[in-house]
């Protein structure tokens, strides 16, 4: 079985265990939480895309329970995640990021 296809399965135990919060490195993650709770938050981080990968209705008002951060490098979202980023670093005075346009987030 490729561990892709384990998440569904997987989600659905962390929701059968009551956690407080669920993580999600990478869409298919975040996807599989987001199918097996509409209650428990799930932060994703990664998501290329978010809002066409259908976690979030849109970047302005995700809606639901999932938030995170996306790699789409556009300004909305590098300002987003910068003041996000301040919020939890307030001395942070300088900020670098690597990132290649032609490596996006690895696919299954």
């Amino acid at each position: 079985m490729n561990p892709l296809e384990r998440f569904p399965a997987l989600a659905a135990e962390l929701v059968a265990l009551k956690v407080d919060v669920i993580v999600a490195a990478n869409t298919q993650a975040a996807l599989a939480a987001k199918h097996a709770t509409r209650t428990i938050p799930i932060v994703f981080a990664g998501p290329a895309d978010p809002v066409s990968s259908g976690l979030v209705a849109s970047l302005a008002q995700p809606g639901g329970n999932l938030t995170g951060l996306s790699s789409l490098p556009t300004p909305e979202l590098i300002g987003k995640n910068l003041g996000l980023l301040k919020q939890a670093v307030p001395e942070a005075n300088r900020v670098a990021a690597l990132w290649h346009r032609d490596y996006p987030e690895p696919r299954a």
